[in-house]
């Protein structure tokens, strides 16, 4: 696979900050901002998944599982509740938050629905933030080539962490060659959780922004987050 190359790290020898080179992976990426990832990245991401399943860096990873996202759910929640008593919020934007708040006890409640969603493929490296703005591509030879960036949150987990806007049957379609008896319900159901995921995660990093004083640009967005929410839940069968 192409990759974005790396030409070197310094340490500025304080342990905790240094230098990163990496090669200009150029500025196209792979989608708009709201729209899906095309059926070809689905194939690649699959192809990624199952090749890293089988590779024994498990134990060098973060754990990227359930229940990973399971105390994102309650520390979004906690933090939910401490703005709602800090800040001065529009009545649109308590209306997002009580709904959200909402989501989360439900889906706290009958988190299991969600693990054995998440059952069914193997555990792999799963990058943890796929979003078009982290997926360049570039043009080669070979055909397009998929170059994802900022990894910061990668781990171990279900794929399901990734396969949010992921073409289900077009994944599928690639992983069964190597996964020869996944299922496509169990894809889907993976992608179901994946979309849970990503809300989750972006309540979390709204919620940053809202302490650190941009709070109408983390309201606006916190009450696009509530309805992904309600959706996710709602998508699992759960009732809000």
């Amino acid at each position: 696979m192409e990759s974005v190359r790396c030409y070197g790290f310094i340490d500025e020898g304080s342990g905790e900050h240094g230098w990163l080179f990496l090669e200009d992976g150029g500025i196209t990426q792979v989608a708009g901002k709201r729209e899906s990832f095309p059926a070809e990245f689905a194939h690649w991401l699959a192809l990624l998944h199952c090749s890293a399943s089988n590779l024994p860096i498990r134990g060098r990873l973060p754990e990227r599982g359930p229940a990973w996202y399971l105390e994102t759910l309650r520390a979004a929640r906690l933090g939910l509740c401490h703005s709602l008593r800090q800040q001065t919020w529009a009545d649109l934007g308590r209306s997002a938050a009580a709904e959200m708040l909402v989501c989360c006890d439900v889906l706290e409640r009958n988190w299991h629905v969600v693990e054995e969603r998440c059952e069914g493929l193997p555990w792999t490296l799963v990058h943890c933030d796929l979003q078009p703005k982290n997926v360049l591509i570039r043009h080669t030879d070979s055909g397009i080539a998929f170059l994802p960036l900022d990894w910061e949150e990668a781990g171990w987990g279900a794929p399901a962490t990734d396969l949010a806007r992921i073409d289900a049957v077009a994944y599928w379609s690639t992983a069964r060659r190597i996964w020869a008896s996944v299922e496509l319900q169990q894809v889907e159901g993976q992608v179901c959780c994946g979309t849970l995921f990503q809300a989750l995660s972006g309540v979390s990093w709204e919620l940053v922004r809202l302490a650190a004083g941009s709070e109408h640009k983390a309201v606006r967005r916190l009450r696009i987050y509530a309805s992904q929410l309600n959706a996710s839940t709602l998508a699992l069968g759960l009732e809000v």
